[in-house]
């Protein structure tokens, strides 16, 4: 697969986050970038603006994204969604930095004391 972001895809490696992450054992679902130990993962989802559609916007394959961010939603995962626009705009950048924030904050608020 050709990176499209390549600036962006980069910082997200530096964060901890793999692209391409198959997170379900018996379906081909890939995430397109994972923190695995955050259980925090960004999909983009491109082709709002193509004439007839891009891949994420189409009937079924709509369907099957929504089956595939329920999935991991209910075995732990958190979900950011974003647009390519999103990545070129640095939107996507700020939305990681604070959702790995928020959870690792979260995390060290409900941790019992030593």
């Amino acid at each position: 697969m050709t990176d499209r972001y390549p600036v962006f895809s980069a910082w997200m490696k530096q964060q901890g986050f793999k692209p391409e992450h198959k997170f379900h054992a018996t379906r081909r679902w890939r995430m397109d970038y994972a923190h695995t130990e955050l259980l925090l993962y960004l999909e983009v989802e491109g082709g709002h603006w193509v004439k007839g559609g891009g891949g994420h916007t189409r009937g079924q394959a709509r369907i099957d994204d929504i089956e595939k961010q329920n999935a991991a939603v209910l075995a732990g995962w958190i979900p950011i969604i974003c647009t390519p626009d999103d990545i070129r705009k640095g939107l996507a950048h700020q939305i990681v930095e604070k959702a790995m924030k928020a959870i690792i904050d979260a995390r060290v608020f409900i941790q019992p004391p030593t």
